[in-house]
């Protein structure tokens, strides 16, 4: 690995993304990785905090992808793939997708995925970051009571053996991701993202210009997109921010 990526390591920052931001700026090479044990001002969709305290491994990869603007979702789903299969070799836990970037243990979150487009003047992305936020291990003084779904992998730290677990998790993801980026335009990886989706079958919430609208989950179309059923009629949704009826929101 260190002779393929470009690390940069870091017990604290404020954000992975924003220091992987600045590095595009000094141009940056592809697999460009920054490292942090914590984040004082983590983040995720839609602006949200980013819980990113000691326990969790929390990382940014620098990517110039040969895609345009709509391709970048790609990237979240080949690195929501990636994570499974990372978590699933170091924990042999079972892990589910929450479309489009959130993953499940056991119906709790432990991970989230966040991309982000640097563009230049014709709107095609320059470059893009990959930021990921796994929780490892218990944070110290467990989750906030506002987060009910937040989990870690691990209970509780594991005793000379963090660090590596830690690093592992890294390790597999990259190698994973990568198996998956380098061929990103055949699109296979979209069939185990469907076969892995936490919300088939489960009813939820989303918005429109005009309304609210509750759906049924059917499953995962071959662009990604969530197909959901209302009132006989399915539809597709590309984006937009979902709400699984019983469950609260969150973001860890």
């Amino acid at each position: 690995m260190k002779e393929k990526f470009k690390i940069y390591s870091f017990k604290k920052i404020d954000s992975t993304n924003n220091y992987a931001k600045k590095l595009a700026q000094n141009g940056a090479k592809e697999k460009t990785v920054v490292f942090a044990s914590e984040q004082t001002a983590g983040r995720g969709r839609l602006g949200r905090t980013f819980l990113s305290k000691k326990g969790g491994v929390y990382f940014s990869v620098f990517l110039r992808p040969k895609t345009d603007a709509e391709g970048l979702i790609f990237i979240t789903v080949a690195a929501a793939v990636a994570v499974c299969h990372a978590i699933e070799k170091v924990s042999l836990k079972k892990c589910e997708i929450k479309w489009v970037n959130d993953i499940y243990i056991n119906g709790k979150k432990v991970c989230g995925i966040l991309t982000e487009g640097g563009f230049n003047s014709q709107g095609a992305p320059e470059f893009a970051i990959l930021g990921v936020g796994i929780n490892a291990f218990a944070h110290k003084n467990g989750f906030p009571e506002n987060l009910p779904l937040a989990d870690s992998i691990f209970k509780k730290n594991i005793p000379f053996k963090t660090k590596f677990i830690k690093k592992r998790l890294v390790k597999e993801f990259l190698k994973e991701f990568f198996n998956i980026y380098e061929n990103i335009e055949n699109k296979d990886f979209i069939k185990e993202y469907a076969e892995r989706s936490f919300l088939n079958g489960k009813t939820i919430t989303y918005k429109t210009k005009e309304k609210e609208i509750t759906a049924k989950v059917m499953g995962i179309d071959k662009q990604a997109r969530l197909v959901v059923e209302s009132d006989g009629q399915e539809r597709a949704l590309s984006h937009g921010e979902i709400q699984i009826v019983g469950m609260e929101q969150l973001e860890i």
